[in-house]
């Protein structure tokens, strides 16, 4: 095994965090309900998460709003947005920073197809909820790769990556996102297609050279940027340990919310935590009885957000793209 430059594990956590991207806002904007996920021991984990709280209930508006100021470092590799932006704040001309987001917007619609865009949503939310909440950054800008025809880039919907001292080592946070009527068919869906990721050796080899030959990693000091590189190396021999976790967005919707009608706006996320702290105290078994479908080695970790109703949040992300959905 060659050797890896050595980097102390502090330095090699904080130098992946400051590749997150600015995420201003994030905590009002996406609340985190207190619930202690124990039952799942160190494999399996959870955050129970809800959009944030208008005068009249969930305001999905706001959100959609917020998720979408994600869209250039989640399609665009941070590199090029670092030089186009340091040039144009330097000449204070602010047209090449608007056009980040142009472009980001037309690559987000043209490799996703205007009738999934709304879909899409939940693959923004979790890449935000990986950087801001986990402080993991994207290592691959998939969206970006997207745009050469010769490069198969279907699999996890986002690999992000960070140093865990719980761990003791480097994690990969790979992405899976649903957003669905039912909790239940939502999981269903995710725990299937992470199964089948585990189950197909052509896929998950695919994945492994996507990351070798397309980490991005601008901006990162030299020693951490050598030691990344020299870890993640697919072509070790032996290879080095990496921790893997399948971090799963599952969006559905919820019924509570509906009957938060009429109660006074000063208490009204009050209330709405009463019923979704007694959603999630049966949600969490739910989820731990479905995931013995995986090997018992598979780490997991679910971001779980209710919607008043998860087809309108769909259409209002469509829209907030420029596109139209069904």
């Amino acid at each position: 095994m060659m050797p890896i430059p050595q980097i102390q594990p502090s330095v090699l956590q904080a130098a992946l965090e400051t590749l997150c991207a600015e995420h201003s806002g994030f905590d009002d904007h996406i609340k985190r309900l207190p619930f202690d996920w124990t039952d799942g021991g160190s494999m399996v984990g959870g955050d129970f998460l809800y959009p944030l709280f208008g005068a009249d209930g969930a305001d999905i508006d706001a959100l959609v709003e917020h998720i979408y100021r994600s869209l250039v470092p989640f399609c665009l590799p941070r590199g090029e947005v670092g030089r186009i932006t340091k040039a144009a704040l330097a000449s204070g001309d602010i047209h090449a920073i608007i056009g980040l987001g142009d472009r980001a917007r037309e690559l987000f619609v043209r490799t996703r197809g205007a009738t999934a865009a709304g879909g899409e949503a939940g693959e923004l939310l979790l890449f935000l909820l990986l950087e801001a909440l986990i402080k993991a950054p994207l290592l691959v800008s998939k969206m970006s790769l997207k745009t050469n025809v010769n490069m198969n880039v279907h699999g996890r919907d986002g690999i992000h990556l960070r140093y865990s001292p719980e761990l003791n080592g480097l994690v990969l946070h790979l992405g899976e996102s649903k957003l669905y009527k039912g909790l239940a068919a939502a999981v269903d869906d995710a725990l299937d297609s992470i199964l089948d990721y585990l189950d197909n050796r052509t896929l998950r080899r695919r994945e492994i050279d996507i990351v070798n030959g397309n980490m991005d990693l601008a901006g990162i000091p030299a020693e951490a940027e050598a030691h990344l590189r020299a870890t993640l190396n697919p072509y070790a021999s032996p290879p080095h340990p990496i921790h893997r976790v399948h971090s799963c967005f599952i969006g559905f919707d919820y019924g509570a919310y509906a009957g938060l009608a009429g109660i006074d706006a000063s208490s009204l996320e009050a209330e709405f935590q009463v019923a979704y702290a007694k959603r999630a105290a049966s949600a969490a078994p739910l989820i731990m009885s479905k995931v013995g479908k995986l090997p018992p080695s598979t780490r997991l970790h679910f971001f779980v957000m209710p919607f008043p109703d998860v087809a309108a949040f769909r259409k209002t992300f469509a829209q907030k793209m420029g596109v139209q959905i069904d």
